[in-house]
């Protein structure tokens, strides 16, 4: 019973999400989730239903009765159509989880390969290792800021993502049960007060993150902390995490083209509009009473083409807030905690809890 409050919680607040990444964890999808996700498809199919029932049985007109060979080429058509579509649509969302898992480990590899590589080997003059280790921490927080920054970056809105009334709802719900904070904040987190001030002037944060991140790998090379070759790996790696920012940049700022979008839906609108009338001729084969039947039916069938659709529709964009998005802040947030443990630090932050089988 507490679940089901719980499911029903969080889908009276909205499924979706306008400026947060949030990703279901559970095996399957609550009953009740999806009713809140498929409820006007299946109240326009029942009205659909009724309205040809009403039409064909009461008003006789007995015109209205379509042949079913044509509306079942039509459903065939646009199933393949949506299939293709949805595959397209996963490709973005998987892609999207692949470059944040790459995220991933490019930072880990980073750290420890900082950690190793800054030392001195190559100076002419010993430099404390306290000062070795302050630099060192010094260029890995920079890259903790970079991350968020990075965070910061998807969450901002695209006009082609989803903007209806419900996302804004359910933004102030997770927003009461996450803490978000601003890029302000976690740059104060990350950044001495000279860098905090020099980050607001930039237009893509990440990328002048990414800069100095080289600028400070020189510096260390003239130090004697770094050779030529111990330089050169580090900024490959930081090209690398270029590489990965510019892919995940593409899926956040590259809609999936929006002629296959809106055919896909004008297709699906066209079909369940004519499916309760190609189905009336088959029902009344069946003999006197059975026309009824046009409406469970027609609901059925159409709730199965348009929740394909939907599915494609939710899935193409995967920083935009659904529940099957890619979960940023957790990913950001785990990476936090490896590297802070790499440097030894004890104080380490809480990794992020799922909220009604919801990660974020």
């Amino acid at each position: 019973m507490q679940n089901i409050q719980e499911a029903f919680e969080i889908s009276s607040k909205c499924i979706y999400c306008t400026c947060k990444q949030a990703m279901y964890i559970k095996r399957h999808l609550n009953f009740l989730l999806i009713y809140f996700f498929t409820w006007r498809i299946m109240l326009f199919s029942l009205l659909t239903g009724v309205l040809a029932y009403i039409i064909y049985a009461h008003l006789g007109w007995t015109w209205v009765a379509i042949p079913w060979l044509p509306v079942s080429l039509i459903g065939t058509a646009v199933a393949f159509y949506v299939g293709f579509k949805n595959n397209q649509a996963y490709d973005r969302t998987w892609e999207a989880r692949k470059v944040w898992g790459s995220i991933n480990n490019l930072s880990r590899s980073f750290t420890a390969t900082l950690r190793a590589y800054v030392n001195n080997d190559f100076g002419e003059n010993t430099i404390p290792r306290h000062r070795i280790d302050a630099e060192i921490k010094i260029i890995t927080y920079r890259h903790l800021a970079w991350l968020h920054a990075l965070k910061h970056a998807m969450w901002k809105r695209t006009p082609w993502e989803h903007q209806r009334r419900v996302n804004a709802w359910y933004r102030n719900f997770l927003e009461e049960k996450f803490a978000y904070g601003s890029f302000d904040d976690e740059m104060a987190m990350f950044l001495g007060p000279e860098e905090q001030k020099w980050i607001k002037t930039k237009r893509n944060a990440p990328v002048q993150l990414l800069d100095r991140q080289s600028q400070h790998l020189k510096e260390l090379r003239h130090a004697g902390l770094l050779d030529d070759f111990r330089q050169m790996e580090l900024q490959r790696l930081i090209m690398e995490m270029y590489d990965e920012q510019g892919k995940t940049e593409r899926i956040k700022n590259t809609p999936l083209p929006r002629q296959y979008a809106t055919s896909s839906t004008i297709f699906i609108i066209i079909f369940t509009l004519l499916l309760p009338f190609g189905m009336i001729s088959e029902f009344e084969a069946l003999g006197d009473g059975m026309l009824w039947l046009l409406i469970p039916f027609n609901l059925v069938v159409s709730w199965i083409f348009s929740l394909m659709e939907y599915i494609g529709d939710y899935s193409e964009n995967p920083f935009e807030g659904l529940i099957n998005d890619v979960p940023v802040l957790t990913i950001v947030r785990n990476i936090e905690i490896d590297l802070k443990d790499m440097l030894g630090e004890h104080d380490l932050p809480e990794h992020i809890k799922p909220v009604h089988d919801v990660l974020l």
